[in-house]
């Protein structure tokens, strides 16, 4: 049984509620904080399969964009989205160059790992693009948060979800880089007898809640 304390804040819905330490960052997001700090815009890039993309309403805002502008009413955020379509690692390393050079994110939330898990990528491989994109992320001051894969049961695959799930945290330990641990996410709410399905429904509350944690303590 997870001991762990729930996560912080009475904007998580209830049947979103998971342990704080999945959605606990490693280090700060120094430029979203500043920003933040002066009320100004803030500017993220996504990259790879997002939380709840479904546009709400006729503003035609992303399910996080909601979930943030909830939490931070006086910020305006800007979500920049480069599609679903994941690569492997070293294949979205590239599209996030091109992208920072086009559209000047202040934060980028990529999620990694689940084609390369399909792909049994070589872990040292896999685990050199994630510090190769951290160092080039830090260099131009641009904040990032990784979202690792979901847990999926019942499928012959999940094994390879788990092994890629433990090299981004050996990555992640070793870099200081900021993870929403979906994958334990995921877990916990299939554990409380929700599907997976439902589980997935709440990663836009969570990550959004992760971010405004790490910019807000």
């Amino acid at each position: 049984m997870l001991l762990c304390p729930l996560a912080a804040g009475a904007a998580i819905s209830t049947a979103c509620r998971v342990p704080d330490i999945f959605l606990t960052f490693d280090s700060d997001l120094g430029r979203t904080e500043r920003l933040v700090d002066r009320s100004a815009p803030v500017r993220i890039l996504m990259i790879g399969p997002q939380p709840d993309r479904q546009a709400l309403s006729d503003k035609k805002r992303s399910r996080l964009e909601v979930e943030l502008s909830r939490r931070l009413p006086n910020i305006t955020f800007t979500i920049i989205d480069e599609g679903a379509t994941q690569g492997l690692a070293r294949d979205d390393f590239g599209r996030i160059r091109s992208a920072v050079e086009r559209v000047e994110p202040d934060l980028i939330i990529w999620q990694v790992g689940t084609a390369d898990a399909l792909a049994a990528t070589d872990p040292d491989s896999f685990a050199h693009t994630l510090e190769q994109a951290a160092d080039w992320l830090r260099g131009r001051n641009i904040d990032f948060v990784l979202i690792d894969p979901p847990f999926v049961p019942g499928v012959d695959h999940e094994h390879l979800y788990g092994r890629i799930v433990k090299q981004i945290d050996a990555v992640s330990d070793k870099e200081r880089m900021n993870v929403v641990q979906q994958y334990g996410a995921t877990s916990y709410l299939q554990s409380s007898a929700r599907s997976p399905a439902e589980g997935r429904a709440c990663m836009a509350e969570l990550v959004a809640e992760a971010i405004v944690k790490a910019v807000t303590r």
